[in-house]
């Protein structure tokens, strides 16, 4: 009997020991995301020394990954405040489109095609935010609706797409620095990122999403304006849709009307996997991107060994639900 005893306070050790590595793998995300994005990287690198490594496929990598990491540099801001778009990606479509319209079919100056293209980022994010603060839908609801009716109005606007588009628009998305030869859409998500991650961890205005998304009801009285933020973080996680669509169609001097189909999932699986909670009031910018580095590394290393479009989609299925499940885990007090 008591032999018995000892092995089973044996095995609630090692599950106690278990479930507090779980913890502090939950805790440390931004160190943990850190560390699997190195050994993958070096890993591929030992694997694959003909294929990853090289100058080109590392550009391509980072190029790819700057329209995801300028969304989810939005979704965290609204994921802190405890809401979510789930339209980012028709936004991206249509903000795209009618960049191309005003350059391409009106002949207008590129400067003013960029600025249009965001600008209608921002009104599809502050429609996404009025109709979930003002008229109470759930943003759940509110942004799947929006999905299908701004990939519609992309649909109505330019039909098939526009291309080609202009020469000059086109400069605003393939400019590249002359040392490491990376085009501009990476550099604009790098901007993005350092600027986002400095003012949600440093200024005052944009500490109060924490609060929000903590606890609305407690943060409505001591006097932060809830809703005000919450359509504050519509507004911009649209016109960060904006600039992704503006300079993904600038790049491609095309301005396709199922561009951003699907992202939503990869945005949204880099965002919780970078940290955030789906209760809200946690989590940062740097995470996010770098959640968004390991899917890009995992979808490239699929990419070399010739895997199908539909695994991959798998995959980052896959780890969305390890993502949650690490949430989970956290906030549960199971661990």
């Amino acid at each position: 009997m008591t032999e018995a005893v000892h092995i089973q306070e044996a095995v609630q050790q090692r599950e106690s020991l278990l479930l507090r590595v779980v913890r502090r793998f939950a805790d440390s995300r931004e160190l943990t995301l850190l560390i699997l994005v190195a050994i993958l990287a070096i890993g591929m690198s030992i694997v694959y020394p003909n294929n990853f490594p090289t100058g080109a496929n590392l550009r391509a990598v980072l190029l790819n990954l700057a329209p995801v990491g300028i969304l989810v540099c939005g979704m965290m801001l609204l994921m802190i405040a405890g809401s979510f778009d789930l339209s980012c990606g028709s936004t991206l479509a249509l903000a795209g489109v009618w960049a191309g319209v005003v350059a391409g079919w009106w002949g207008w100056p590129a400067e003013v095609a960029v600025l249009v293209g965001i600008a209608v980022g921002a009104i599809a994010g502050l429609i996404n935010g009025l109709i979930v603060t003002r008229i109470g839908i759930n943003a759940l609801i509110a942004t799947l609706g929006t999905l299908t009716i701004y990939r519609s109005l992309t649909y109505v606007t330019a039909g098939t797409g526009v291309t080609p588009i202009s020469d000059a628009f086109a400069a605003y998305g393939r400019a590249a620095d002359p040392i490491l030869r990376i085009q501009s859409p990476f550099w604009v998500m790098l901007v993005i990122v350092l600027a986002g991650s400095w003012l949600v961890s440093r200024t005052r205005f944009f500490r109060q999403f924490y609060f929000v998304g903590g606890n609305p009801r407690a943060a409505q009285l001591s006097g932060i304006r809830v809703d005000r933020l919450t359509l504050v973080a519509f507004i911009i996680m649209g016109a960060l849709a904006g600039i992704a669509g503006v300079f993904g169609a600038a790049r491609l001097n095309s301005a396709v009307v199922n561009a951003g189909v699907g992202i939503e999932l990869k945005v949204i699986t880099a965002t919780v996997l970078g940290g955030a909670s789906l209760k809200g009031g946690e989590g940062t910018i740097i995470g996010g991107i770098l959640g968004v580095l390991f899917i890009a590394l995992i979808e490239n290393a699929m990419i070399i060994n010739a895997i199908g479009v539909f695994w991959q989609g798998m995959v980052v299925g896959l780890v969305l639900l390890f993502a949650v499940s690490l949430d989970r885990f956290k906030t549960s007090g199971r661990v």
